[in-house]
């Protein structure tokens, strides 16, 4: 039995882009980073620096601008309303936000849901995906990493972070000494079929949905945008 992709509201704080690395010391050194950005200690690290962000005085104005946006007192630079949702562009972000259960979830992605539109959704998970108690996002070891993969890994594993009613785990999607004590598994390799998130560097930006995996794929600043196009389907902003 399968069904449409459905996820409890998230929401968190975006990283900052680290640096191109080149040798090979520098890239164990960020998988090694990126490894335990997705673990349970950064669960902990997200958890203060939302409580900081969010209670700050800028909030405020993305309030007031989301009023002003919904007003129609807005440049299209500045705010649209998407699918009924107000979106603002504050210091390099786009915000959002969703009611759920009770409560009011702010969302801040690089990418707004007019920017993400031509980025397909297809295919459809299996309902063990969201009964699982552990999702894990899938990483390769062997990739050459860069700030955009780093980027979209972070702005990935933040919004999860928060809210969703499941454990996140890091795991590899191939054999690596760096990765000792991680799950390997893929979207290929997953006989268990365990709920998977793979980011995957290909020139065609997508998202595909097939039994208990999800598979987004780009290159650059493209694989942002296709990790924000499954966020805000996530979300239930984009259909």
């Amino acid at each position: 039995m399968s069904e449409e992709l459905k996820i409890s509201p998230v929401e968190g704080n975006i990283g900052a882009i680290p640096e191109e690395k080149e040798d090979s010391g520098d890239t164990k050194s960020i998988l090694i980073t990126i490894l335990i950005l997705v673990g349970v200690f950064a669960l902990v690290i997200a958890g203060f620096q939302f409580y900081n962000y969010f209670h700050s005085p800028e909030i405020v104005n993305v309030d007031d601008l989301h009023q002003k946006n919904i007003g129609g007192d807005l440049d299209e630079k500045e705010g649209y309303l998407y699918n009924g949702y107000s979106f603002v562009y504050v210091d390099g972000l786009w915000w959002t936000e969703t009611n759920r259960f009770g409560t009011l979830v702010k969302i801040p992605l690089h990418y707004g849901a007019k920017d993400v539109e031509n980025i397909s959704v297809t295919g459809k998970l299996d309902s063990d995906f969201n009964q699982q108690p552990v999702v894990y996002i899938a990483i390769n070891p062997n990739i050459n990493f860069n700030g955009q993969y780093t980027l979209a890994l972070s702005e990935l594993n933040n919004n999860l972070a928060k809210g969703i009613n499941t454990n996140i785990e890091a795991a590899c999607t191939e054999n690596n000494p760096i990765c000792d004590n991680r799950t390997i598994v893929s979207c290929q390799n997953n006989s268990k079929n365990l709920p998977v998130v793979e980011l995957v560097v290909e020139p065609q930006p997508k998202v595909v949905l097939s039994g208990t995996c999800i598979k987004v794929s780009g290159e650059g600043f493209e694989l942002v945008k296709a990790t924000d196009r499954l966020l805000l389907q996530w979300y239930g902003i984009m259909k």
